[in-house]
């Protein structure tokens, strides 16, 4: 049997969509009458559909799916349908649709494949007999229903919703039965494929299940500052054939919209009558617009916000309100950025980018009891190209168009992998994913020079969008590879394979020798790159993070490199997409990145003596190089550039950077993980928090107390300077002295 109660094997259901092939973004009904002399206490169910479907029970809203994969390891979602059935008459309806391209959350399946035009499949155990689609379900194409060409950065066009083919109570006993024609089995078979009409069948296979929770939210009325992200809702009079259009938009900090980007649109078309209706697919954004037809009466316009849900009793709360404030606007920005995937933002793009994501998960692993999605993102990332290298983004339109990629985001996925080893601690998982982060490394092996760094890696080579040098041999990006090979030789000891280990560190070590190259001993800091020989002098915050959480700097430097890092005096804001002067925090600018389709702009700041600052994304990598040089008791402080520097955009989710790009960016939320994991001090000792770590770092604050979650429960600790109280499921290392499991009061040392 599965994990969800199925047995494994062949499917009793079959594929089944509506009679004809249409080309374009296709919508079809399917609906089964179902009668029952009683309700049995469980009915299981499970389904798919390529590409999604809402699964409804007597006209309630019961599943939506599947989650984002490529379909080749697609999941099917499982549900019971026994609260939502009743005695005598129900109605089984679904509304499933296929997309005519690959989206920004859809990747479609080959080509050479019947499923490729549509399909849905759904089976439950009722009782002692099986309901499974089939054709004596009805089925019906809906005319109408598409969306106009993608466009802009999120590739996304508008989605149309055509009310007048899809009769009100269809899915419900008291409605009229619409007489559709039976539905059409399909195929799952390619060329030479003994596969049949059941799963498994090709591309999909034996269809796991779900691995994360259903989103959920509330409904709500959009507008002022507040990002919201789900399903659009219209309860409207709209004359038959004439279009209301929602526009759902982010508006930028002047109150105006940017119409080439941040508004995304869906059409609904009337039939006459007074009709709730609801997007399929999701939006987010700050307000929405309605264009309507004059004898349209709107009687409301709200979004039904669909987010991944935050279980437990995580919290955090000190002597700073202004910490206070950014812990719960990061918490925010996570969860509107965490939908069937953790995505870029909820507004523009919904893309799964591999590397964007690792702030997303640590948050959720310091402040959610639900792990599933902090777990699903590095396995959904984890698909190779054949060289071994991630896509930048993964499930979606870059996946299937291998636009490029980019080197060090694979290195952050990397360390998701560690942080899943850490506070999960599962070997069979790891032991899936380790392959994959070790083609990662070796595909660095063709750009190893004779001194052990790699050069001149091709790709987009981001790091960060601050004007950070990457040209020749980078240092941020040695550092990132530097620290996954050690995180790699970590993993590999613990799995109990020492040849894997020992191939990293070695790999680390000549790393660590060629590294010294870029070391500027007059300055007392690291450089950002070497061109054919030639050391340029730019540095960046990034350099300096990287080289530490590398393992790359000799201990009687590194108070050197924590002072080129943290000295505010010599700190200063570039971005290239401004070649002629500093990007001013909570402006409107570009948001910086240099997309290698020209020469890099020469810098304008004083080289020889300026660092430039790190942008939200790579504060996380920042912030732990100073935990790592003993320095985690400034850590507070540099959170405040948060209050200074992104609430003025929007006080309610974090900004994309420092000036410019969305306000709604989950990369952006590392005070939130900082605040539990370096100012609480909770963290993993061992795997699996087997033993857990209390090393709080008050830094200027009075008192700090909270709480985090661990596999066996949450952890509350309550600092203060002179004492420290802890109540812990596991037992805890603090102050260099291991405790049982259970409440304790441990006194601090004075300073």
């Amino acid at each position: 049997m599965t994990g969800d109660g199925f047995a494994a094997g062949r499917w009793r259901a079959r594929w089944i969509w509506a009679r004809g092939i249409a080309e374009g973004r296709v919508s079809v009904a399917l609906r089964r009458a179902l009668t029952l002399h009683d309700v049995p206490p469980h009915v299981p169910a499970r389904m798919s559909a390529v590409a999604r479907y809402v699964l409804y029970v007597n006209g309630a809203e019961i599943a939506r799916g599947p989650v984002r994969a490529n379909p080749r390891r697609q999941p099917c979602d499982t549900v019971d349908l026994a609260p939502f059935l009743r005695t005598g008459e129900n109605v089984i309806g679904v509304v499933a649709w296929r997309y005519g391209a690959a989206t920004a959350w859809w990747l479609p399946p080959p080509p050479v494949n019947d499923l490729r035009h549509g399909a849905f499949v759904f089976e439950a155990r009722v009782g002692d007999e099986w309901l499974a689609s089939d054709d004596s379900w009805s089925a019906a194409m809906l005319a109408g229903w598409g969306a106009t060409p993608g466009s802009g950065i999120g590739a996304r066009g508008t989605e149309i919703v055509d009310l007048r083919s899809l009769p009100d109570g269809w899915n419900t006993p008291d409605g009229m039965d619409p007489g559709w024609d039976s539905a059409a089995v399909r195929r799952g078979t390619s060329w030479a494929d003994t596969s049949t009409m059941h799963p498994p069948s090709y591309p999909g296979g034996p269809l796991g299940a779900r691995p994360i929770a259903y989103l959920t939210g509330d409904l709500i009325e959009p507008g002022g500052e507040r990002v919201v992200a789900g399903t659009v809702v219209i309860d409207a009079e709209i004359p038959a054939g004439e279009t209301l259009t929602a526009h759902v938009s982010e508006l930028v900090a002047s109150g105006t919209s940017d119409g080439s980007d941040n508004v995304l649109s869906v059409a609904f078309v009337g039939d006459g009558r007074r009709r709730v209706a609801e997007s399929f697919d999701l939006y987010g954004g700050r307000d929405v617009s309605i264009d309507a037809p004059p004898r349209a009466v709107v009687h409301s316009v709200r979004v039904r916000e669909r987010l991944y849900p935050v279980s437990g009793g995580a919290f955090f709360e000190c002597s700073d309100a202004r910490l206070n404030a950014i812990y719960a606007v990061g918490r925010r920005t996570v969860s509107i950025c965490s939908l069937d995937a953790y995505v870029d933002c909820p507004t523009r793009e919904q893309r799964a980018w591999t590397g964007d994501s690792v702030v997303h998960q640590m948050v959720d692993l310091t402040t959610n009891e639900d792990w599933r999605l902090a777990r699903w993102h590095p396995a959904l990332a984890a698909s190779p190209r054949p060289d071994g290298m991630l896509p930048m983004a993964v499930a979606g339109d870059l996946e299937a168009a291998d636009v490029t990629v980019i080197p060090d985001w694979a290195l952050h996925w990397v360390h998701s992998v560690h942080n899943i080893y850490r506070y999960a601690g599962d070997r069979d998982e790891i032991a899936r994913l380790l392959p994959v982060a070790e083609g990662v490394l070796r595909w660095f092996d063709p750009f190893l020079d004779e001194r052990g760094c790699v050069a001149d890696v091709f790709g987009w080579v981001l790091i960060d969008w601050a004007a950070v040098h990457v040209q020749g041999i980078s240092g941020a990006l040695n550092g990132l590879l530097a620290r996954s090979l050690l995180e790699f030789a970590e993993m590999s000891a613990w799995l109990g394979d020492g040849g894997r280990a020992r191939w990293a560190r070695d790999r680390h070590a000549a790393l660590a020798r060629g590294f010294e190259r870029l070391w500027d001993e007059r300055r007392g800091r690291y450089i950002d790159s070497c061109v054919a020989g030639e050391p340029l002098p730019m540095v960046s915050q990034h350099t300096q993070a990287a080289a530490i959480v590398g393992g790359l700097v000799p201990a009687a430097r590194v108070a050197r490199v924590v002072q080129a890092m943290t000295d505010e005096d010599n700190l200063v804001h570039a971005i290239f997409d401004k070649p002629d002067g500093p990007a001013e925090p909570n402006s409107e600018v570009g948001i910086g990145g240099y997309l290698g389709r020209g020469a890099v702009p020469p810098p304008w700041w004083d080289v020889q003596r300026q660092v430039v600052r790190a942008q939200p994304f790579f504060r996380y990598v920042v912030h732990d190089a100073l935990a790592a040089a003993g320095r985690a008791d400034m850590i507070a402080g540099q959170l405040l550039d948060w209050d200074r520097w992104a609430m003025r955009r929007c006080a309610t989710s974090w900004t994309e950077c420092w000036a410019g790009g969305t306000v709604s960016h989950g990369w952006s939320s590392t005070p939130t993980r900082d605040l539990v994991q370096r100012v609480l001090g909770i963290m993993p000792a061992e795997p699996g928090f087997a033993v857990a770590s209390i090393d709080p770092a008050l830094g200027g604050l009075a008192w700090a107390r909270g709480a985090a979650p661990t596999p066996a429960g949450v952890i509350t600790a309550d600092m203060r300077a002179d004492e420290i109280s802890v109540g812990s499921p596991v037992p805890f290392v603090c102050g260099g002295r291991r405790y049982d499991a259970g409440t304790h009061t441990i006194a601090r040392p004075s300073s």
